[in-house]
């Protein structure tokens, strides 16, 4: 594999640029990126040892309301309803009251849907995914995160994550129903790599603890934040958080600050550490996730990093979008560490990461940075310090990451941006409808007057978008989610401006976040416990002043993208493109 000098060149990759002196030849490179198969790129293996089992695990079913998207938490074991896929073991390591030690080198997640008579099916991004799911270890702390990019955590030959069979775990899990259908059950399931510890203690595995990094957080429980698009502080279409949150209370994006979490940064212990191994986690719109290391230097300062000549990077987890639309959905993977990636740190370095989002092209709401580093405090002869052996460090990095997987079916966004061929809101007349002076109503997965639905064939006449004064501003109220609901009765939705005709087929990309005007109400609701922080606290949201005259603006829900609607404000029309200027418009 090429150095990171090389890749991030590369064609199709986040944030990188053709280069390439015939634009035909380059088109034909990007065409071939974006077609060619995953198989195609790198994969991290899995290490070995004597003894070792692969094993299934899953949680118990676990019910799925219509259109949820509730924050639970709940207690799992090492490895509940354990099953032998190969190797020499049996699952009985794991039966209640198993004192069995053993070392976890590989951990990879995912989800299946239990459907009638037991069959299990993986369930496509676009119908129901994981939002996000951690597993909380008994040595204390989170320690595996995934989302629907599901990154398989493998730790390097000669390491590994230290548990007892019987242990009990804790687990964070949001699963999103992205429809109205109900009756459903999923499991959370995963399989680990196990190799049993033994007496005397085995010689071939030290263990690790997970050092958990994560850009957002206490003191919420949900740990999220936005990445607007004016948020970009500098211009260049990407927003990195926490570095450019500002300091100024009257700038955009002040309003982020209270998200930043501690936990985003750690000074090492004395003694010092090893890294061993990371992998970043992030939702669409993300580009990477960025570890460095800061070490006070010789000038005047004593903070570490108030110098840039103190401050080192150390690994770069980029997204690899298989989307031909970009860094817009589910369908990509995340780059973990390479296998000789090793880090000697001393007490008190100053180790963080921040993450970066690509905000030229939408708005992204409850956004994610984390990377979990599995750290050793057992001497590594391979381990390099990012100062004393600099050009070490710098190649290490400069080799990036390598994938944990490749293209996962599942995340294919093939509803996205299908032509239903539904007439474009801007070019049906209101013929006297108005927004009624109680505002929109949202009930039963329906915006009340000017919304509809992203099916094939649904009326026209339902989709006149109503009048409005110019200036006048809009009440919604969501009648799919009381106070007096639980939680799993409550369906949360959102009024999220989108770009005009916002009429095509909805998915994890489609629609985006990107209207005119900005707007967007957050998850209406009155979500309880965990789920608290999930909404808003209430059902109302009421838009900014809509002002341009004969403008229709078009809108969506976040959490279920098949729900839109449309409101213009009265005056003459704006002019339509037409011919290959509206076709190409309709594909926004």
């Amino acid at each position: 594999m090429q150095g990171r000098a090389a890749t991030e060149r590369e064609v199709g990759r986040p944030g990188g640029a053709v280069r390439c002196a015939v634009p035909v030849l380059a088109a034909i490179a990007a065409a071939l990126v974006l077609a060619g198969p995953a198989s195609a790129a790198e994969k991290l293996k899995p290490a070995s040892y004597r003894g070792m089992t692969t094993y299934s695990c899953r949680t118990d079913p676990i019910p799925i309301s219509p259109g949820q998207n509730t924050n639970l938490f709940a207690t799992t074991k090492t490895c509940p309803n354990a099953e032998k896929v190969s190797g020499p073991g049996d699952a009985s390591v794991f039966a209640p009251g198993s004192t069995s030690e053993g070392f976890i080198t590989r951990f990879k997640p995912s989800m299946v849907e239990i459907k009638p008579k037991g069959k299990l099916v993986t369930p496509s991004v676009w119908d129901l995914h994981l939002h996000h799911v951690v597993w909380v270890s008994p040595n204390g702390g989170p320690t595996v995160a995934s989302g629907e990019e599901k990154t398989t955590i493998m730790l390097p030959q000669g390491y590994g994550n230290k548990v007892r069979g019987d242990a009990t775990w804790g687990l964070n899990y949001m699963i999103h129903s992205l429809n109205a259908s109900g009756g459903r059950q999923v499991y959370v399931t995963w399989k680990i790599d196990w190799v049993p510890e033994t007496s005397p203690a085995r010689t071939d595995i030290n263990p690790v603890r997970v050092r958990w990094f994560d850009v957002a957080g206490r003191p919420q429980l949900y740990p999220v934040f936005d990445a607007e698009r004016g948020f970009d502080v500098d211009g260049d279409g990407k927003y990195v958080f926490p570095d450019e949150v500002p300091t100024d209370p009257g700038a955009p994006g002040y309003e982020e600050r209270r998200k930043i979490s501690p936990a985003h940064s750690w000074t090492v212990p004395d003694g010092g550490v090893n890294l061993v191994s990371g992998a970043g986690h992030l939702h669409p719109g993300g580009l990477h996730v960025d570890l460095q290391v800061a070490r006070d230097g010789p000038d005047a300062g004593e903070i570490d990093g108030d110098d840039p000549g103190e401050v080192r990077q150390l690994f770069r987890s980029d997204a690899r979008y298989y989307e031909p639309a970009g860094a817009v959905s589910w369908d990509v993977s995340m780059e973990a560490t390479r296998p000789d990636w090793r880090i000697s740190l001393k007490g008190g370095d100053t180790v963080s990461i921040n993450t970066t989002y690509n905000v030229k092209r939408a708005s992204w709401y409850e956004s994610m940075g984390i990377m979990p580093l599995a750290v050793s405090t057992v001497h590594d002869p391979a381990a390099r310090d990012p100062f004393d052996d600099a050009a070490a460090v710098q190649a290490m990095y400069d080799a990036g990451g390598i994938l944990t997987h490749g293209r996962l079916p599942e995340n294919v966004d093939k509803k996205a941006r299908r032509n239903l061929k539904l007439p474009d809101p801007r070019e049906l007349r209101s013929k006297g409808r108005r927004v009624p002076g109680s505002g929109i109503e949202i009930e039963n997965f329906n915006y009340s007057v000017g919304g509809f639905s992203a099916f094939r064939d649904f009326p026209a006449r339902l989709m006149r978008p109503p009048a409005i004064k110019p200036g006048q501003s809009v009440l919604f109220t969501n009648l799919d989610a009381l106070s007096v609901m639980p939680d799993n009765e409550q369906v949360w939705h959102s009024i999220t401006s989108c770009k005009a005709p916002c009429n095509r087929g909805s998915g994890i990309g489609y629609p985006l976040a990107r209207g005119p005007i900005k707007f967007d109400s957050g998850q209406l609701g009155f979500g309880t416990g965990t789920s608290s922080e999930v909404t808003t606290g209430s059902n109302t949201y009421t838009t900014p002043p809509l002002t341009k005259r004969g403008k229709t603006y078009t809108y969506f829900c976040r959490i279920h993208p098949f729900m839109r609607g449309s409101i213009r404000v009265k005056g003459e029309r704006s002019k339509r493109p037409s011919g290959p200027a509206a076709r190409l418009a309709g594909l926004d």
